[in-house]
């Protein structure tokens, strides 16, 4: 009998410890349309005075030039995948900060249908934001850790590399081969030409 009175009370014990950790876990359901400024694809819940929302966002695209830089031999075309998942911590219905996990790949090419030859493209990073001014994007700053583009191709290795710690001040400490340079621009010219 005995036995048995003790195996009963570890499992009320037990049954009790999972009921406390649950509510815990999961806060009631709030709508992120009441938040400033609301997150995409969310689910948020409420922890305390604080909302904690799962966030994510997906962004195709197709043969789309960059406006951002021409290359000397040309208007670069992307196609590419990008997928974004965060956790946005918001305090009076206002965010103040958000951490983000992001990766995307594609390929550039010289040519509006994506006709080889092309380069590959690829980034994998998080970064964590923060608002000075809750809910106002005005404030918000950012610093990003990882590899936040890469340029390769075979035969020709990496072309272009974006890599490391950079600060919201603008300063960064790794890997800087960007396009802008007038090297790799060649370079990436060369491999889109060959």
């Amino acid at each position: 009998m005995r036995r048995l009175s003790l195996a009963l009370a570890a499992a009320l014990a037990g049954g009790v410890l999972i009921w406390m950790a649950v509510p815990a876990a999961a806060g009631p359901i709030v709508d992120p349309s009441t938040l400033q400024p609301p997150p995409p694809n969310a689910v948020c819940r409420a922890d305390g005075r604080q909302v904690i929302c799962d966030t994510f966002v997906d962004e195709n695209i197709v043969n789309e030039p960059i406006l951002d830089f021409d290359l000397p031999c040309g208007t670069i075309y992307e196609t590419s995948h990008y997928h974004g998942a965060g956790i946005r911590w918001y305090v009076d219905g206002l965010v103040v900060k958000r951490q983000v996990v992001a990766d995307f790949e594609g390929s550039w090419s010289l040519s509006p249908t994506g006709a080889e030859p092309t380069v590959t493209i690829s980034g994998n990073w998080s970064f964590w934001t923060f608002w000075s001014v809750p809910g106002d994007d005005s404030t918000a700053t950012e610093t990003h850790h990882g590899s936040d583009f890469k340029v390769s191709a075979p035969g020709f290795g990496v072309i272009a590399h974006g890599a490391g710690l950079s600060y919201p001040d603008g300063t960064h400490r790794g890997v800087a081969r960007f396009i802008e340079d007038p090297q790799v621009a060649a370079a990436l010219c060369e491999a889109l030409t060959a």
